[in-house]
């Protein structure tokens, strides 16, 4: 461990003996806070992906589901060594791969989710008169949509996520 204090506050070994709930819900929201701050910088580079594959043509669920990889994978390396302690000895080409796997099952069903939000808003639009409007105003209806289902769907994620990292790389496995 470096002598850096974000690494001291992000390395917590965990509520020590005697600690109270309240000082335990601390330092798990310090941690949390932590790697949604890791996760935003991840999420930039997934949105940027995703808006500019969308606007490419790509399918709303292709350019979720490639623009979340790109932004997952960033934030399983930089958090796994910032936030979360490995706590067991496999390695982390392991760890990595059933972090890839959890995030097909997370990314796909994310995608499917965006994808029908999408779907939702630009109904929403349409009956409420507002697509022509916006098209007038130079919008791209399935981007703006598409990235706006993201942002509603994007809190979900950031938590589940935050949690199976906690579980990969904290939880000793029994031998």
């Amino acid at each position: 461990m470096s002598g850096d204090p974000a690494d001291t506050l992000m390395r917590r070994d965990g509520p020590k003996p005697g600690a109270t709930l309240l000082k335990q819900h601390h330092a798990l929201a310090r941690r949390f806070s932590g790697f949604a701050v890791i996760s935003g910088i991840g999420w930039c580079l997934d949105f940027m992906t995703m808006a500019t594959l969308t606007y490419s043509g790509i399918p709303v669920f292709w350019a979720n589901f490639i623009g979340a990889f790109c932004g997952v994978t960033f934030v399983f390396f930089v958090a796994g060594k910032r936030i979360f302690r490995k706590a067991h000895n496999r390695s982390m080409a392991t760890l990595l791969l059933l972090y890839w796997i959890w995030q097909l099952v997370a990314v796909t069903a994310a995608s499917a989710l965006t994808a029908g939000v999408s779907w939702l808003l630009i109904v929403l639009l349409e009956q409420s008169g507002g697509t022509q409007i916006l098209m007038d105003a130079g919008a791209d209806i399935v981007t703006l949509c598409g990235v706006t289902a993201k942002m509603l769907v994007t809190p979900f994620t950031l938590i589940a996520n935050f949690f199976f990292m906690r579980f990969l790389l904290e939880t000793p496995k029994s031998e």
